[in-house]
């Protein structure tokens, strides 16, 4: 039996050459943190494999929409996981943004699978180094992630979107959170979003506008004047019924099919990278969370990939091809 990588992929070395050789348009990444928020739910660091393993079924199968085989469209790599150190928060998040690092400078859209919602501190980090234009940030999620610190921890998955604003070419008005809802954010953290200037589309925004009208409202917003998008999915997004093996499950949350919706609408604007963080297997009752975290996946780079064969979006912004 092979080594087991997402979609089947090849495997590729983290090597910036290695992935221009094969011509990756698009490579996976595990990056297993688990930053200690959640210590009654843990099991994040084993989110990586759990994608993998749910990925097998759709291997080398089109997205029916779209009639397109995204690991053949995306020339699609599984670069394995970053190092991470269960003892070094500071250890682990350089490792994730040195092997994010390699594969932009590869030319290849990271796909970045956590681990815990710390992922976007180092992902954002990374992306941010390689460009001197703005970057946008667009976060699916029950929870507004903007606290200082969390027991004195700043870079926690109570923080990402705090962090995020503190990089030289993020600016809160290029920052959305689409989703939030529930009885989990602070109101220290809801005063931080509101001070900060972020945009905030709750999820009752979302019930009665449509999520389809709320998503291009916020795409509109990471979008205005930067130069790329990062788009990150916290699993927590998604009601709890559909999406039991994450880290903190909130009811109210999107549909399966409404997530397919977002999907579809922010694969049509393009990214220069995504992540998918929160999927916790241990809590994972037959693997539904990670097989729609594939789908995710999927429809994201089908809808990309749809656009772009259309002329209607612009290529990855480090794209070697």
């Amino acid at each position: 039996m092979g080594e087991l990588t997402f979609l089947g992929a090849p495997h590729c070395s983290l090597d910036a050459t290695a992935l221009r050789v094969v011509g990756a348009r698009a490579a996976f990444l595990g990056a297993g943190v688990d930053t200690g928020v959640m210590p009654s739910r843990q099991g994040t660091p084993l989110g990586p494999d759990a994608c993998r393993r749910a990925s097998a079924q759709f291997a080398d199968n089109p997205v029916y929409e779209y009639r397109l085989d995204v690991g053949d469209y995306w020339q699609l790599v599984d670069c394995g996981d970053a190092a991470s150190d269960v003892a070094d928060i500071g250890r682990s998040h350089a490792e994730i943004r040195s092997s994010v690092e390699v594969i932009l400078d590869g030319g290849a859209v990271p796909i970045l699978v956590g681990g815990d919602h710390s992922i976007p501190i180092p992902g954002m980090a990374a992306l941010c180094s390689r460009l001197s234009g703005r970057v946008g940030y667009l976060q699916i999620d029950a929870h507004l992630d903007t606290a200082h610190d969390f027991a004195g921890e700043t870079r926690t998955m109570a923080s990402p979107v705090a962090r995020i604003v503190e990089q030289r070419n993020v600016s809160p008005a290029n920052v959305a959170i689409v989703g939030v809802r529930g009885a989990a954010n602070s109101f220290d953290e809801i005063e931080a979003a509101d001070e900060l200037g972020v945009h905030v589309f709750p999820m009752s925004e979302c019930n009665e506008r449509g999520v389809a009208a709320v998503i291009e409202d916020a795409l509109d917003a990471v979008a205005d004047g930067t130069e790329a998008v990062y788009v990150s999915f916290d699993n927590d997004g998604l009601d709890a019924s559909c999406a039991p093996g994450t880290t903190s499950p909130e009811p109210g949350g999107f549909t399966a099919r409404e997530m397919l919706t977002l999907a579809a609408a922010i694969g049509r604007r393009g990214v220069a990278m995504l992540d998918v963080a929160e999927l916790s297997p241990p809590f994972d009752h037959g693997g539904i969370t990670a097989r729609l975290d594939c789908y995710w996946i999927l429809y994201i780079l089908a809808s990309y990939a749809d656009a772009l064969e259309r002329g209607e979006a612009r290529p990855p912004v480090f794209a070697a091809w």
